[in-house]
């Protein structure tokens, strides 16, 4: 339950179901006699006209009970993470905090390796994340599942939140956005 009160909001921790294949979800679709669309979703992309479903099952009751008869879907993977996904996204969080990514690189370097390792370890044919979508009455009411997954831009922003002179001088006394992504984790 969420409570609001003026300037006062309470939330509870949102906890997302597993991420699910095409296959996975087509039987869900099949199992309510929804028929479900490949599209391209994006959970950043949603606005307030937007209402979040936590439970698969009841979304695709939701849509049906609606008088629906599909939904939409998507489905992620992510490759393992090499040296050039590492640069890539160094950079973007370099151009974001305005730092240098080779100043991110130096500070964060065993981070960077230990991410590395763990993305290794990880199933590359399991999905990452999976998006259902039901539109009815001009909002959009979506499901989104996820699979537990390193993300190095947390590990990064983590260690440079701790300091040190360079984190200090590059991050620290800088307002960013994503030092505000960073304290949505707590």
């Amino acid at each position: 339950m969420k409570v609001t009160n003026n300037l006062t909001t309470i939330a509870t921790e949102v906890v997302f179901e597993a991420a699910k294949t095409e296959e996975e979800l087509r039987a869900a679709f099949e199992a309510k006699g929804l028929e479900g669309f490949p599209a391209e979703l994006d959970i950043a992309e949603r606005t307030e006209e937007h209402v979040q479903m936590l439970s698969l099952d009841v979304l695709l009751r939701f849509a049906k009970k609606s008088g629906l008869e599909a939904v939409t879907y998507d489905v992620t993977y992510f490759p393992h993470a090499d040296d050039a996904e590492v640069e890539r996204q160094l950079k973007q969080l370099g151009r974001d905090l305005d730092i240098s990514p080779e100043v991110i690189r130096e500070i964060c370097a065993d981070e960077i390796q230990e991410y590395l390792a763990l993305d290794a370890k990880r199933d590359a044919n399991a999905p990452v994340h999976s998006i259902v979508e039901a539109y009815t009455g001009g909002t959009a009411f979506a499901w989104y599942g996820v699979n537990d997954y390193p993300r190095l831009k947390r590990v990064i922003l983590r260690k440079l939140a701790e300091g040190g002179p360079k984190a200090k001088r590059a991050f620290i006394q800088r307002a960013s956005r994503a030092q505000v992504d960073l304290l949505e984790d707590y």
